[in-house]
């Protein structure tokens, strides 16, 4: 499921917030995700960058379109952990919102982590930022 360390972990998390969200919104006030769910979400996606990564590594004669797809994936679960991050500073910054939605320095090192195995250095900058400026604003 979401934790199971599997290269679909991520895509089981990001069903499961979306059905926490889903019920927030239409009333269900005990549903409400805060900043640990959406780092929950964020490690499940990470996990399954390692297990992308792990799998990759026990192939040894592997086809260029299959490699090409791991890529991919990686690049994918990495972008998704930085939406997610984005996401969260964004419901946090808004007015009336309290600070259990404040994203902690775990949930910016595993995005920032993901970005880095992925090899965006355009996203890790972006995170950079994001942490310095405006999460320093509140």
């Amino acid at each position: 499921h979401a934790n199971s360390g599997t290269v679909n972990s991520g895509v089981n998390a990001d069903g499961i917030l979306r059905r926490m969200l889903h019920r927030y919104l239409m009333g269900d006030t005990k549903c409400r995700p805060n900043a640990i769910v959406f780092t929950a979400a964020i490690k499940a996606h990470s996990t399954s960058i390692d297990a992308t990564l792990s799998f990759d590594d026990s192939e040894e004669e592997e086809d260029e379109a299959s490699k090409l797809m791991r890529q991919e994936q990686l690049k994918a679960s990495a972008k998704r952990c930085e939406d997610l991050l984005q996401e969260l500073c964004l419901l946090y910054q808004l007015p009336g919102n309290d600070r259990s939605l404040k994203p902690t320095s775990v949930t910016f090192e595993l995005v920032t982590g993901a970005l880095t195995l992925a090899e965006d250095w355009e996203g890790v900058k972006r995170i950079t930022a994001l942490r310095e400026e405006g999460m320093t604003q509140r």
